[in-house]
């Protein structure tokens, strides 16, 4: 059985053209950027949302309660496969102590059944 917490901030998921300088985050928030050859895109409170940006706005933040070991293996899938059954939409992200998954606001309730449904736990009291 995985643990997962949810962020207690609104998410947003945002891009920017290949060359735009990398949006600053105070310390503490959780965020991600990632540079491609194509884009600049990245994940952060709605708060912090970049200006100019494409917004996908509206996500919850699930994270795993790890940390988790680099060898282990099928840590997102046992949360990835439910959500998908349940035709939920999910954005993903990892550090290197353990995984991150969003998954739309207005689906929440469906996300919720699916994790909880295949064995999981959901830990709200953060929110």
């Amino acid at each position: 059985m995985l643990t997962l917490k949810r962020l207690p901030d609104q998410y947003v998921i945002w891009q920017l053209p290949p060359n735009a300088p990398v949006p600053e985050l105070p310390s503490g928030v959780f965020g991600a950027v990632l540079r491609s050859p194509h884009e600049l895109s990245g994940v952060c409170p709605a708060a912090w949302a970049p200006y100019g940006a494409i917004i996908d706005p509206a996500w919850w933040c699930l994270q795993f309660v790890g940390p988790f070991d680099l060898t282990l293996t099928g840590i997102m899938v046992q949360i990835a496969v439910p959500l998908a059954q349940a035709q939920i939409p999910i954005f993903t992200l990892a550090t290197y102590n353990t995984d991150y998954i969003l998954v739309p606001q207005a689906r929440y309730a469906d996300a919720h059944t699916a994790i909880t449904g295949a064995g999981h736990r959901i830990v709200e009291d953060a929110v």
